[in-house]
């Protein structure tokens, strides 16, 4: 349990509006004198002259709650007290409701603030005469309610964001990228600076877009939906994790097929949301998947999230067994994920003539380096080596296959392959007592210090 007390000056340094700074530095130096109905006093007028100025600030934004406001406040008249009176009794509700820029239970704390503050400043009339003093704990606890739910924050936006966020979201200008989408959110011109509330308008709204609305949803902007998700995860995953529990459960529940397919590209950005999928939706995109053709299968990207979900994999498996070698090249080339890699092997090995051999390799096995470790490597060399096709070993003898090796060799040393060296160098050697020769692999070993080949005689 955490008793520490806030530190009064540390909080005073912190307030952003110099007038609203001064109220609560008299607020404070009240409280330490023992003056607590003044510091309850001074406190209030904190918040108030802290709201105001957060109206005009907002304003500049070109909020259009806050202009409108602006303009009310200016049309106050200083002989008018009946009109600063009016308005000051509704700041709070104008804090909360209009401008969002604090939530309705800080709403209430602050009401018991601006309530004991009533008392303090006016005569109770009470039959013994006494006055109410407020407890010198009390006192303190509104001076930090009062700086940490709204004296010390930028004026964090709640309503008019969520529009804003989302027609930035769906903008083309929103990148794809999930990294990029993260630092773009997370600055403070969007959703750095917004309420928990707004950001969790923010995502039930993208995830009424995926799963509820049947509108037709682009590649792109599904990955830009999705990217943005993966992004809010990061910049508050407490938020984003109560609105999967509350809200995306329910969303999937009714879903169709056409907007439940959408859940697995949601699935390859935050897999995280996997154990918010209930049984019987589980079973649903299963069945999805095992009756997906190859262009759904390369759009959806069901590779990728069927290697992070293995229980998916088991089905998206089953899914390709039959396909033609045509389709399988396209899945092979479209969707390279680490679920595909025994196909991509498998694939590139059986090449039954020299120029497939040649193209399965530059656009098929190539795209798979990163996922072939020791033992993938090994299962490409030993297939290589038994590769035949009307007596001839078609990988062996393709044209340009020199130049395959090298780029498979260039492609796999910095990736899982641990014995690299190792085993590029018995592959060379194997290759040689067959009769076959590589320069472009020879010449990229040779650089890399692990053959040495012999000087050219010219005479």
């Amino acid at each position: 349990m955490n008793l520490q007390l806030s530190d009064l000056d540390e909080l005073l340094q912190s307030v952003r509006n110099k007038y609203a700074q001064e109220y609560l530095k008299e607020a404070i130096i009240a409280y330490r004198a023992g003056a607590y109905r003044a510091s309850v006093i001074s406190t209030w007028i904190s918040i108030c002259v802290d709201i105001i100025q957060k109206i005009k600030e907002l304003s500049i934004g070109e909020d259009a709650a806050a202009k409108q406001l602006e303009a009310t406040l200016n049309a106050i008249q200083p002989t008018d007290v009946r009109g600063m009176l009016d308005f000051e009794n509704d700041l709070l509700r104008i804090a909360n409701e209009d401008l969002g820029i604090i939530s309705l239970i800080e709403k209430i704390h602050l009401e018991r603030i601006k309530e004991d503050r009533n008392v303090c400043a006016h005569p109770t009339f009470s039959a013994d005469g006494s006055q109410f003093v407020p407890p010198p704990e009390l006192a303190r606890s509104y001076i930090v309610q009062a700086a940490n739910y709204l004296l010390i924050n930028a004026p964090l936006k709640g309503k008019v964001v969520v529009k804003s966020i989302f027609e930035l979201i769906t903008a083309n200008s929103f990148p794809t990228d999930k990294e990029k989408a993260f630092q773009v959110l997370n600055s403070e011109q969007y959703l750095g600076r917004v309420k928990e509330s707004a950001i969790r308008n923010i995502v039930i709204i993208l995830f009424k877009r995926l799963f509820k609305d049947e509108d037709k949803i682009s590649p792109e902007l599904l990955t830009q939906i999705t990217s943005a998700l993966s992004a809010i995860n990061r910049i508050n995953s407490e938020v984003f994790r109560a609105v999967c529990s509350d809200n995306l459960v329910k969303l999937l529940a009714n879903s169709t097929d056409l907007t439940l397919k959408r859940l697995l590209p949601a699935l390859k950005r935050i897999p995280e949301i996997w154990i918010y999928v209930e049984e019987a939706i589980q079973h649903r995109l299963e069945q999805l998947i095992v009756n997906m053709e190859v262009g759904e299968l390369v759009s959806y990207r069901v590779s990728t999230t069927a290697s992070i979900i293995p229980s998916l994999n088991e089905h998206f498996q089953n899914s390709i067994i039959d396909l033609n070698r045509n389709d399988l090249k396209t899945l092979l080339k479209d969707s390279p994920a680490e679920a595909l890699v025994d196909k991509a092997i498998e694939f590139f090995v059986t090449s039954g003539s020299f120029d497939s051999a040649y193209s399965n390799g530059t656009q098929v096995l190539l795209k798979y380096a990163d996922f072939i470790n020791d033992k993938k490597l090994s299962e490409i060399f030993e297939g290589v080596y038994i590769n035949s096709s009307y007596r001839i070993n078609q990988i062996l003898n393709a044209g340009g296959i020199s130049e395959f090796f090298a780029m498979l060799y260039s492609a796999t040393k910095s990736g899982k392959v641990i014995e690299h060296s190792k085993l590029w160098v018995d592959f060379r050697n194997a290759i040689i007592e067959k009769g076959f020769s590589y320069p472009d692999l020879d010449g990229f070993m040779e650089t890399d210090g692990i053959v040495k080949l012999e000087p050219i005689e010219i005479d």
